[in-house]
């Protein structure tokens, strides 16, 4: 027993031995880690001293100043177009970045793209627009004409500076112009003048009515862009055969008639955009008697849009959206077949989703009978139980790759539409995309785990997308 004690003592004896050896080398390695760490600290000051000596004796420009001076007026030219308004970024914004430095001052004054915007407006002075002209060397010029609420002598001084290079301007945009006859008289001293490089023309409350010639391709052959807003009357406008872009908000105090008169000979017109009062269905030209067949896109913001619809042929239209007022059907009810190039379909409310009206299966059935190929549809939310259960007419939509499904009220699971999902995938392979876009939420609504619920159900049944905008609604 003795014996197997003292071997014990010897175990013991050794393996704190051993231990204290192990303690002494950590020890010591700790201790040359904190004279190396000590080292390279003391290493690390030097050279920050010496780095900053460098700047001091040399100095070295910052890294923002040694960017070529194209990178760097490129950025200037993309933060003043993220400016608004345009007027005071072309006014303000530059000088604001060319006090910044010498190099960024030369940036700017050497880059004719960043004083193509001219703006026709009470805070320019006559000083600045002749600095915008000659700086903009050769360049296509922007001109906006805005904020005129009464006359004044300075506008035609401005303008005079302007007109100098008529030659040159690309586009123009005219808007916030007071009602007051001698002000629109004032704008609309540009009405006979030639502008041959002009490509686009946007008019916001100055009224058209007087046919003013510079729309036309005598006066401007280039004209490719037109939006009219809130104007009385447009049918007997004269415009540029060669349109291809056209917006036009047609006003209810003096709708006219036969608003699509104008646009008979754009016969390349590409996309065109109709909004604001429709008028009565007489007052339109007889159907099918205008022939767009360049046209792709088209859009109908008005409260009856069918009158539009019918007077229109448009063999190769690939988007069209339309607004209702009350149901479908006296909509699309006879067009079957008629919108078979129809690719992207957009249907929305006139009054844009705030008293959603919901749609019957005589609006499916017209609706699916107008537009048979559709690859992507955008609805209301409130459609969903009409145009998507069991056996639904949407069925016919054989190629539909995508719906987009706006204004789904939080706390609301689509059981109808996961029902049809679950069908549609029993006979065929491929999902389809579903994107559900601004949700509307009841006063005092909380989602809670609604969206969680939402989205485990429609999980392995289509390729679901979420869009983060909200609706508020009562």
């Amino acid at each position: 027993m003795s014996l197997t004690r003292s071997s014990d003592a010897a175990i013991a004896i050794d393996e704190l031995a051993v231990a204290r050896r192990e303690l002494a080398r950590l020890q010591d390695c700790e201790r040359e880690l904190l004279e190396e760490l000590g080292s390279v600290r003391a290493a690390v000051r030097v050279q920050r001293g010496k780095i900053g000596n460098l700047f001091k004796q040399r100095r070295l420009p910052a890294p923002i100043t040694r960017l070529p001076l194209t990178v760097l007026s490129d950025i200037i030219h993309r933060v003043i177009l993220d400016t608004h308004s345009e007027s005071d970024a072309h006014r303000c914004t530059k000088r604001q970045l060319a006090s910044v430095s010498r190099p960024w001052r030369d940036a700017i004054l050497g880059f004719p793209d960043l004083w193509t915007t001219i703006a026709i407006d009470p805070s320019w002075s006559i000083s600045l627009v002749m600095a915008h002209v000659d700086r903009s060397g050769e360049c296509p010029l922007d001109i906006i004409i805005s904020n005129w609420s009464s006359y004044s002598d300075s506008f035609n001084d401005l303008i005079g500076v302007a007109v100098t290079c008529g030659y040159r301007w690309r586009s123009i945009v005219i808007q916030q112009i007071s009602g007051k006859a001698a002000v629109q008289q004032l704008v609309k001293s540009i009405w006979k003048m030639r502008f041959p490089s002009l490509e686009c023309v946007k008019i916001f409350g100055v009224q058209t009515s007087d046919n003013p010639p510079f729309l036309t391709s005598r006066y401007a052959p280039s004209l490719k862009h037109l939006t009219l807003c809130d104007q009385d009357r447009i049918d007997e406008l004269q415009v540029n055969s060669n349109l291809e872009v056209g917006h036009f908000h047609l006003s209810s105090r003096n709708f006219g008639s036969r608003p699509l008169l104008p646009l008979l000979s754009c016969q390349q017109l590409r996309k065109l955009v109709l909004s604001g009062s429709s008028g009565l269905r007489d007052q339109w030209p007889e159907p099918r008697s205008i022939n767009f067949p360049a046209l792709a896109s088209l859009t109908l913001n008005l409260a009856d849009p069918h009158p539009a619809l019918a007077a229109m042929v448009a063999p190769n239209l690939s988007y069209l959206r339309c607004s209702r007022a009350r149901s479908w059907a006296p909509v699309f009810g006879d067009f079957p077949d008629v919108f078979t190039n129809v690719r992207h379909l957009h249907l929305t409310d006139a009054k844009d989703g705030n008293a959603p009206f919901e749609s019957s299966e005589a609006d499916v059935r017209a609706v699916c009978a107008a537009c048979p190929g559709v690859r992507h549809v955008e609805l209301l939310a409130e459609d969903i139980s009409a145009f998507f259960k069991p056996n639904t007419t949407a069925d016919r939509w054989l190629h539909l790759e995508h719906l987009t499904l706006k204004g789904l009220k939080v706390g609301v699971i689509p059981h109808g539409l996961i029902q049809w999902l679950d069908e549609k995938n029993s006979w065929e392979q491929s999902l389809l995309r579903v994107t559900f876009s601004e949700f509307r939420v009841p006063e005092g609504a909380s989602d809670g785990p609604w969206l969680t619920t939402l989205c485990e159900s429609l999980r392995g049944r289509c390729l679901f997308e979420l869009c983060s905008s909200l609706l508020r609604c009562s």
